[in-house]
């Protein structure tokens, strides 16, 4: 065991997947369902480390198989020719694909599953166009057998979610935040740059893990609020202090009553067991302008853990009220749009060649890469996981033609069939329950069942064994290599979320009340996305953007500036937002003739919103200008 490297969790975990593949797959032969090794086949992509995810993954693909299932039924019945409804399986592909980076969560994988499902209805058609309803409903019912039994069995060796353990993390970060932001006045902002950078980091993949963390859980997805406010009061915090303390200075006694209130807030998230958090902090005498919006934040870290502090079973007491979003979601429209065409492309083209050919094999084939195509688009970084999904595919296909070919001529009996699946779901169990191959065993274990066709009466010679395997092996390899040698950037995936941020600071200058309104979600939401790519990237290394969350007090600047009744701003307050229209071509500049509308002739109220909004640009200078050639890049 040992050499192995398989302690007593793993075999245990093994053990459960293995059982539950075998008794799906034993019901599934029983019951004489057609293909019954698909009945065997949820439980490996099922299986997660929660058991939140897992109830909520079951239920999620027994939706997105019930609903491709009438999908690819309802293409089949279209009076039009044969590529006609390729082209309308190619478009459900494309929308299920682009779904898979809008819903996030377990959410995507109900998106998932109903394109995979139609695939498998509309493509063998090309071959037996009257077995679509059998196959269709053979899919339905071994997918309900297979969750089933999955559920019951690995749900109940599967620990619960660590929800308080992730609330505790989330209060761990908070309070870095708040410590950083107590270090402002002392050090300035920029020598914090580091610091901020990994704490925005950490918190965009924390964050980009919580609903999979909390699934399952009407309550967790409740408290997903509370978590999305502390999130924004976190960035807030760290913007509001940067804008206010930009360079290190001699404190004042305002600036040092504030940078130890927020070392005693900080503290106090940091406590495992912190006691009632104390108010926002009073303003000091002497408070410099601003300062609202550094208490504001500070109130929404203080409110929103203190609700994490209450124990679920007293929150699970309330009526269930909807609440205002605080961070807008995270939906990856342009990777959506990519994934949709290639997924569709893939599939129509695939289809529309195993139709022309009539062949068993690039029927087989052309399976394979729409599922192919669909899995590995709907990853954020598909060139990271290619290679395992193509190792193990070429394993599962080994292990299949050795099963077909070595085992199965041997079976005389419905014992002996189900007896020869033992050590296939035993090694499979393993493979997917170690730490090392959990991502390649997955693929290893499909591959193996959909090749091996265990439990169907066909007769294959070797040839078609073998061709069999290499149509599933060849259709991952040739989509597997072309995110292998042409992978998705992090990079461009960064650049346009700075873009969107460009688009909406501009919507903003524009007058559009929504854009104002939804700044502070959207513009927090940005910020985490670009922190999430930048992580992601290893071509930039330290080169991120500066002052990153400068661009908040810059979005807050632009509300404020709306928010001037007409006498105070008058016919100045017309020209900066005509001047700030070319805030996305040349920040500097921008910010220099902001300064020059500043002079006395603006008023008090109107010039101090006009220096804030300059000093907000020149901080924000470098992430406006990212990506995009100009004076400044």
């Amino acid at each position: 065991m040992r050499a192995l490297s398989l302690d007593r969790q793993v075999v245990v975990r093994a053990l459960a997947l293995a059982l539950s593949a075998w008794v799906a797959f034993t019901i599934a032969a029983l019951q004489h369902i057609h293909n019954p090794y698909w009945a065997a086949m949820p439980v490996w992509v099922v299986a997660q480390a929660s058991r939140g995810v897992v109830l909520e993954r079951a239920l999620f693909r027994v939706l997105g198989t019930l609903l491709g299932a009438l999908a690819g039924f309802a293409i089949l019945q279209v009076p039009a020719s044969p590529y006609a409804q390729f082209a309308l399986l190619g478009l459900w592909m494309a929308v299920n694909g682009g779904l898979t980076h809008v819903l996030r969560g377990v959410h995507g994988y109900g998106a998932l599953l109903a394109g995979v499902t139609a695939a498998i209805v509309v493509i063998p058609a090309v071959l037996a166009p009257g077995a679509s309803l059998s196959l269709a409903t053979a899919r339905v019912e071994c997918t309900l057998i297979g969750v089933v039994v999955a559920t019951v069995i690995i749900g109940l060796a599967t620990p619960r979610s660590p929800s308080q353990a992730f609330f505790a993390q989330m209060r761990r970060l908070a309070a870095d935040a708040v410590a950083c932001a107590a270090q402002m006045p002392r050090r300035g902002a920029a020598a914090l740059e580091a610091e901020e950078r990994r704490i925005l980091g950490e918190i965009s993949e924390v964050e980009a893990s919580s609903r999979l963390i909390l699934a399952g859980s009407f309550e967790g997805y409740r408290r997903l609020h509370d978590v999305d406010s502390l999130v924004v009061g976190s960035l807030a915090i760290m913007s509001a202090s940067a804008a206010l303390w930009p360079e290190a200075s001699s404190l004042s006694p305002s600036d040092g009553e504030w940078a130890l209130q927020l070392d005693r807030v900080a503290e106090l998230l940091r406590q495992e067991a912190a006691p009632r958090l104390p108010g926002s902090p009073s303003a000091p005498a002497g408070d410099p302008p601003g300062t609202e919006r550094l208490r504001g934040a500070l109130d929404r870290i203080l409110a929103a853990s203190a609700a994490l502090e209450r124990p679920l079973q007293a929150a699970t007491l309330r009526p269930f009220r909807r609440r205002l979003a605080v961070l807008a979601p995270h939906r990856e429209w342009s990777q959506a749009g990519r994934t949709a065409l290639a997924a569709g492309t893939a599939t129509f083209l695939a289809a529309a060649l195993a139709h022309a050919t009539g062949s068993p094999l690039v029927v087989q084939a052309a399976v394979g890469v729409s599922i192919f195509s669909l899995v590995l688009g709907s990853l954020a970084l598909p060139q990271q996981i290619a290679p395992k999904l193509l190792t193990g595919v070429v394993g599962g296909a080994l292990l299949a033609v050795f099963y077909r070919l070595a085992v199965q001529p041997a079976l005389g009996s419905t014992v002996g069939l189900l007896l020869s699946m033992v050590p296939f779901l035993l090694l499979g169990g393993l493979l997917r329950a170690h730490p090392r191959t959990a991502i390649a065993g997955v693929d290893t274990n499909m591959c193996f069942l959909l090749a091996s066709q265990a439990g169907t009466t066909a007769v294959a010679s070797p040839g078609d064994v073998i061709g069999g395997a290499a149509a599933l092996a060849a259709a991952a390899g040739l989509v597997a290599g072309n995110y292998i040698l042409m992978p998705r950037s992090s990079v461009r995936q960064a650049e346009e979320a700075v873009d969107l941020i460009r688009r909406d600071l501009l919507r903003m200058v524009e007058s559009d009340p929504g854009a104002v309104e939804d700044w502070r979600a959207r513009g927090s939401r940005q910020i985490l996305r670009l922190s999430l790519h930048l992580g992601r990237s290893k071509d930039l290394g330290e080169r991120w953007p500066k002052g990153m969350l400068a661009v908040l007090s810059l979005g807050q600047a632009i509300e404020q500036l709306h928010e001037l009744p007409s006498p105070e701003g008058g016919a100045g307050k017309a020209e900066a937002l005509r001047t700030l229209q070319h805030l996305a071509e040349d920040p500097l500049r921008t910010a220099v003739a902001l300064r020059s509308l500043a002079g006395p002739q603006a008023g008090e109220a109107l010039g101090r919103v006009l220096l804030d909004l300059a000093q907000s640009l020149e901080a924000s200078t470098d992430l406006l200008a990212f990506g995009r050639p100009g004076p400044e890049a």
